[in-house]
């Protein structure tokens, strides 16, 4: 979630949306009760679960539950080891105390490589990285959203819909106390454009652009282990079921924290191309079943529902 210091359009809600302001709405009341400005009113803090090794040198650990529940992993590289997402802003200290645990008093990760900047997956990262003395890295494309503010080129259906009205109502010295809480500019590198993952020689950043600007995700080759954040998650948050139920259903990522639908669901067509055999998600359990055919799937529903729509909005072709 993005502030912003001055106006911004908010933009009406298209009649066919109704049906994921619902799903939005719950999950826009998590994120507000994690932010900056509410924790001085509700201080609860999320508990994270016990680690889990998903893969060689993966490490899972969830934070929160229920609709708040977002995966992050603890990557080991030789005698180190680094973290991928870092979950809310409200599960600092027990993942302080979970990574203490699994490392060793006094050791940490040498840096903290983000899918993406939204706060269930980036809120904690301003915090632990500058306790450990670390870098936060993101793609070159997600950078401006490292300074807090709500970017509208940015924006995603929540933002526009819930979250900046909210916003906008809010005194502006609350509004930039948000804005201050969620920077992270003053950790945050840009990954290299090569792909190449500082400290992970045997990992590369994958492209997978939609979910946000500059989203992507981690692939070990030799293994076939692909951590996805929210270019493809293994419960629908698209559904009233999976929200609530947390419901097993590999889906794409949930459209009212979307920036853009098309792009996002190309995405998960190239994931499936790469040939995964682990795939670790940024929601639900991790899956290494029969991945490469349920990613196609996914993709493949996504285009069928797309070319009945405009079958419906355009009318049918008209015969010869």
């Amino acid at each position: 979630m993005h502030a912003r210091s001055s106006g911004a359009t908010v933009q009406p809600v298209p009649a066919a949306a109704h049906r994921h302001i619902l799903y939005a709405w719950i999950f826009c009341t998590a994120v507000l009760r994690t932010s900056p400005f509410f924790q001085r009113r509700d201080a609860t803090v999320i508990r994270v679960s016990e680690p889990r090794e998903i893969a060689a040198g993966v490490v899972l650990i969830t934070a929160g539950t229920g609709p708040m529940a977002v995966n992050l992993y603890l990557v080991r590289s030789g005698a180190g080891w680094v973290m991928v997402d870092c979950g809310w802003a409200n599960s600092v200290r027990p993942l302080l105390g979970a990574v203490e645990k699994l490392l060793g008093p006094g050791n940490a990760p040498a840096a903290i490589f983000l899918t993406h900047i939204h706060p269930d997956h980036s809120g904690a990262a301003g915090v632990l990285a500058r306790t450990w003395g670390i870098p936060v890295y993101v793609h070159q494309a997600e950078l401006p959203m490292a300074a807090g503010r709500y970017i509208p080129e940015f924006s995603m259906p929540l933002n526009r819909w819930l979250v900046a009205p909210f916003l906008w109502s809010l005194p502006t010295r609350a509004r930039r106390s948000m804005e201050a809480a969620n920077d992270i500019t003053d950790v945050v590198q840009g990954l290299p454009r090569s792909g190449e993952v500082p400290g992970l020689p045997d990992w590369v950043a994958v492209p997978t652009p939609g979910h946000t600007p500059g989203h992507v995700a981690y692939w070990r080759s030799k293994d076939g282990v692909l951590m996805t954040g929210d270019a493809v998650v293994t419960v629908n948050l698209n559904s009233l079921r999976g929200v609530l139920l947390g419901s097993p259903d590999l889906s794409g990522p949930p459209r009212y924290t979307t920036w853009n639908w098309k792009t996002s669901m190309d995405s998960v067509t190239r994931l499936a191309e790469l040939g995964p055999r682990v795939l670790a998600p940024g929601h639900g359990q991790p899956l290494a079943m029969g991945v490469v055919p349920r990613l196609r799937a996914v993709a493949t529903r996504e285009q069928a529902q797309r070319l009945a729509l405009r079958r419906r909005t355009g009318g049918a072709p008209k015969a010869a």
